[in-house]
C-alpha cells in the first residue's frame, strides 16, 4: 500500500515537472473527459473526429498511436494504410496517421475509439479493455519469439485470439489483428547485474496491475507513468529505471538517460490494430471486409519487422550502453517469485485460466 501511494505522489510530481521540462513529454494532467468533448465538439475535431460512415463518398480514416515514427506502430500504420488504399483505391479512401502521442495517451485515445471520435490505433491496452486480459503480461508467459508468433498471428493461435477478440468487442472496438512488439527488458540509470539490484529500485511500469504486482515482489518500486512522460521521468531522476522491448528503448532514446541495460525477457508487449466498433458498424460490407483484411496484413508485417529488427537493435544499444544479462540463477528465482505471488493472483476465474494454459500449450 506503501508502494501505491509513493506512486501516486510521483506521478503527480511528475506533472508538475513536465510542465517546465518541456521536451519530450506529452500532457497527461488534463482530464480525459476534457479531451474525449473537445475531440467530438470543437473546430480542432479535424485531428479526432472520425470519418462519417457513407455508401460511395471518400472515406478518412484517422489511427494515432504513441510512438515516434521509426517505431514498429508506425510500420503497422503505414502497412495498414497502405493496404486499404489498394483494395478501396484512393478516390475512395484516405488513412491519416498520428503518431507521438499526438491525439492523446493511450488510456484517452481508447476511449475516443469507444465514443467513436477516434477510428483507429495501433497498440496493446488490453488491460483496460477486459481487466481479465492482464494475463497477456504475466511474467514469463511466452518462451521465445517462435512462440509469441504462434499466439499472435499463428494458425495454431486463432482460437485465442478469437476469444480476446470478443473482448474487444463487447468493449466497443473491433481487434483487426495481434502483433508482437517485443520482450521487455530493463534500463536504468545505475547498473543492474543481480535480481539483489532489483530492491528498492524506482521503476517505471506501465499502469498495468500485472506489472506493478510483479516487480513489487522482486523488491523494486514500480511507478506507473504514461510513455509519453516517461523519458522526461527518467532524465529528472523521477524514477530510475524503465522496462520496454528493444525497439521503444531504441526509438525513444532511453538510453540516452538511461545508460544500463539489464535483459531480463520478463514479460512480452503483445499488440493490438484495434478499430471503433461505432465507426465500423456504420461502413457497407465491403469497406467491413477491405479494413478487416488490411488490418490482418498490416499485423502480420508489424510482427515480421520487429523479429526482424531484434537483433540489429541490441546490436546498436550495445554500442550506446551497457549491457548486462540477468544471470539464469536469478531469472530462475524471478520465475518461482512470479508463479508463486502473481500467477496465482490473477489465474482466478475460468477465462483467465483457460487462455493461460492455451497459450502455454503452444510453446510445446
Amino acid at each position: 500500500m506503501k508502494k501505491r501511494m509513493l506512486a501516486a505522489v510521483l506521478a503527480l510530481v511528475l506533472g508538475l515537472t513536465a510542465v517546465g521540462c518541456g521536451g519530450q513529454s506529452k500532457e497527461t494532467t488534463s482530464d480525459t473527459k476534457a479531451v474525449t468533448e473537445s475531440a467530438a465538439n470543437t473546430g480542432a475535431s479535424d485531428t479526432t473526429k472520425a470519418a462519417e460512415p457513407s455508401g460511395g463518398e471518400q472515406i478518412t480514416i484517422r489511427i494515432g498511436h504513441s510512438a515516434s515514427e521509426d517505431n514498429i506502430y508506425q510500420v503497422a500504420c503505414e502497412a495498414f494504410r497502405d493496404k486499404l488504399t489498394e483494395l478501396l483505391g484512393e478516390d475512395r479512401v484516405t488513412v491519416e496517421i498520428y503518431p507521438n502521442a499526438s491525439l492523446g495517451t493511450q488510456t484517452q485515445m481508447i476511449e475516443m475509439m469507444q465514443m467513436g471520435t477516434l477510428d483507429a490505433v495501433a497498440f496493446g491496452r488490453h488491460s483496460q479493455i477486459d481487466s481479465r486480459l492482464d494475463v497477456l503480461n504475466l511474467p514469463f508467459l511466452f518462451e521465445d519469439e517462435a512462440h509469441m508468433t504462434k499466439v499472435l498471428r499463428g494458425e495454431e493461435g486463432a482460437d485465442i485470439r478469437k476469444r480476446i477478440g470478443e473482448c474487444f468487442e463487447n468493449a466497443g472496438i473491433v481487434m483487426l489483428g495481434m502483433f508482437e512488439a517485443g520482450f521487455r527488458n530493463i534500463t536504468s540509470t545505475k547498473e543492474i547485474k543481480s535480481l539483489a539490484d532489483l530492491n528498492g529500485l524506482l521503476i517505471r511500469t506501465p499502469n498495468t496491475d500485472i506489472l506493478m504486482d510483479s516487480f513489487e515482489a522482486w523488491g523494486a518500486s514500480p511507478t506507473p507513468i504514461d510513455i509519453g512522460d516517461l523519458y522526461t521521468a527518467l532524465q529528472t531522476n523521477v524514477v530510475d529505471a524503465q522496462e520496454n522491448p528493444y525497439q521503444l528503448i531504441y526509438t525513444n532514446k532511453y538510453y540516452e538517460v538511461c545508460p544500463y541495460l539489464c535483459i531480463t525477457n520478463h514479460s512480452t508487449i503483445c499488440d493490438q490494430l484495434q478499430f471503433s466498433k461505432v465507426v465500423f458498424d456504420g461502413y457497407p460490407a465491403d469497406v467491413q471486409d477491405a479494413i478487416r483484411e488490411a488490418g490482418e496484413y498490416a499485423c502480420n508485417v508489424a510482427g515480421e519487422e520487429n523479429n526482424k529488427r531484434n537483433d540489429s537493435l541490441l546490436t546498436e544499444l550495445n554500442q550506446k550502453m551497457t549491457v548486462n544479462e540477468m544471470p539464469e540463477s536469478d531469472l530462475d528465482q524471478m520465475k518461482q517469485i512470479a508463479y508463486d505471488k502473481v500467477w496465482t493472483k490473477y489465474l482466478e476465474d475460468d477465462f483467465s485460466k483457460a487462455l493461460v494454459d492455451d497459450i502455454q500449450a503452444l510453446a510445446k
